[in-house]
């Protein structure tokens, strides 16, 4: 693969009250300016967000069978819809870069959130989200900390070197390998009795989603990270406050790749089913936590 070539610097417009545009040779980039969010991002004609689809913060997953016996669900709920409200959606141009800054609060967990994207001339976007908690608040741990995205349904293709060939948690994670791993979106997904989290990889160094062309995105972060690709949305693998009495291979698809990104997620546990959470070094404490990734565009040699 190799990353587009261009020399022009990006330009930021505003489409009246709607939309913030940072557009380039090749590439074009929108946010939502009602609440802050990446939701159109194109290279050379390419879409690489599904219509429809937004990089979003998340900090959740469909709970598994475990933190459904640690009565998680309920426990870190507010973490589900943590009230993200926009307060302020800033741009600039600096240093042949274009800026631009989402600021918000988050009610349901006493925390504020920012959203950097740094974007360059060849529509490479550098992606960091800070949370700043309140000391003083008493909030529960979280799932995760990263971001959402849904890609073309065509970026069906995964390249990555981290820790696989099968799916592995911060806790769950010894008996994997660690190296490059070239796998189907359709293959993430691990049909258990009852829909839950599944398909994430840990120690991730780099992550390429692509069509079968070979265009598509790469994610690379300051650290190891984990993420992941299913057909499947989180809120379709998540049973609510109770188990539903469904199986795994009934939840319908969706029409795009759900790929989630984290600094971090919580462990498994597995100590046992009714009650015991991860050990503590693998659980998410409320507190300060900053991410950073970069999604540089990526074509085949062809």
């Amino acid at each position: 693969e190799k990353v587009n070539v261009a020399t022009v610097t990006p330009v930021i417009t505003e489409n009246d009250y709607n939309y913030l545009i940072v557009t380039g040779e090749n590439f074009r980039i929108e946010f939502n300016k009602h609440d802050g969010f990446l939701c159109k991002y194109d290279v050379k004609g390419q879409a690489l967000i599904d219509e429809g689809g937004k990089l979003t913060p998340n900090f959740w997953r469909a709970p598994t069978d475990n933190d459904m016996g640690a009565g998680l669900q309920n426990r870190y709920a507010a973490w589900k819809k943590p009230g993200l409200k926009l307060t302020s959606l800033t741009n600039k141009m600096e240093n042949g870069q274009a800026v631009v800054n989402a600021e918000y609060t988050m009610e349901a967990v006493s925390a504020k959130l920012s959203v950097s994207y740094t974007i360059n001339n060849e529509g490479a976007v550098k992606v960091t989200q800070k949370m700043i908690a309140d000391k003083s608040a008493k909030v529960s741990d979280m799932f995760r900390f990263g971001m959402q995205m849904q890609m073309p349904k065509e970026m069906a293709l995964i390249k990555y070197y981290g820790r696989g060939p099968w799916e592995n948690y911060s806790d769950r994670n010894n008996v994997t390998d660690l190296g490059k791993f070239c796998q189907t979106v359709d293959e993430q997904f691990y049909s258990y009795i009852r829909p839950q989290e599944t398909g994430t990889k840990t120690d991730i160094r780099w992550w390429k989603q692509t069509n079968k062309g070979g265009n598509g995105l790469m994610f690379v972060a300051e650290a190891p990270f984990s993420a992941s690709a299913l057909n499947y949305s989180i809120e379709s693998l998540d049973d609510g406050v109770q188990k539903d009495q469904r199986h795994s291979e009934l939840v319908p698809k969706v029409d795009y790749a759900n790929l989630c990104i984290d600094k971090v997620q919580m462990g498994l546990g597995c100590v046992n089913s009714w009650g015991a959470l991860p050990l503590e070094q693998y659980r998410l404490p409320y507190g300060d936590y900053e991410f950073t990734f970069i999604m540089t565009p990526i074509q085949s040699n062809l």
